[in-house]
């Protein structure tokens, strides 16, 4: 089982009553799809980053569940054709910690300043070697081949 969460969008005019039968019809999504519901939280009414369907704000509801891939995916199709949606968004929650892990066990890479003289002119040029590996910017062909000898 994976965890997840949804974070969606409805109407702000909602009034309760329909909030809490949307909220109801994706529990019963989760429970019938073998899933369990960890938390469903209402955020509130909030402003949007940008206009959707002419609203300026939205209601904010978010779900941490716990499934199989599968149900992740039915929530999603039942989602994109739900008119009360505005705006869905479902993440992966379980693979964070892990990923967090991998990410300060990796060697830090070193910059180094290097001067690339070519006969037209001269710039600096920022480089990082990580594992063996360079990658430069701000070359051009002619500089990146002096720079590999």
């Amino acid at each position: 089982m994976r965890t997840y969460e949804v974070l969606f969008i409805t109407r702000p005019d909602y009034d309760e009553e329909k909030v809490a039968s949307i909220i109801a019809r994706y529990q019963d999504v989760i429970a019938s799809g073998n899933g369990t519901l960890k938390t469903s939280d209402k955020w509130g009414k909030r402003r949007l980053a940008y206009e959707i369907d002419g609203l300026r704000e939205g209601l904010y509801i978010l779900m941490t569940f716990e499934g199989p891939p599968s149900l992740s995916a039915e929530i999603d199709r039942l989602m994109k054709i739900d008119q009360d949606v505005v705006r869905h968004m479902i993440s992966r929650i379980d693979n964070i910690s892990h990923k967090l892990k991998g990410a300060k066990a990796r060697p830090k890479a070193k910059a180094e300043e290097l001067k690339i003289e070519s006969d037209q002119e001269k710039r600096e040029v920022s480089v990082v070697r990580e594992e063996g590996r360079e990658t430069s910017a701000d070359i051009g062909p002619a500089q990146a081949e002096q720079a590999e000898r």
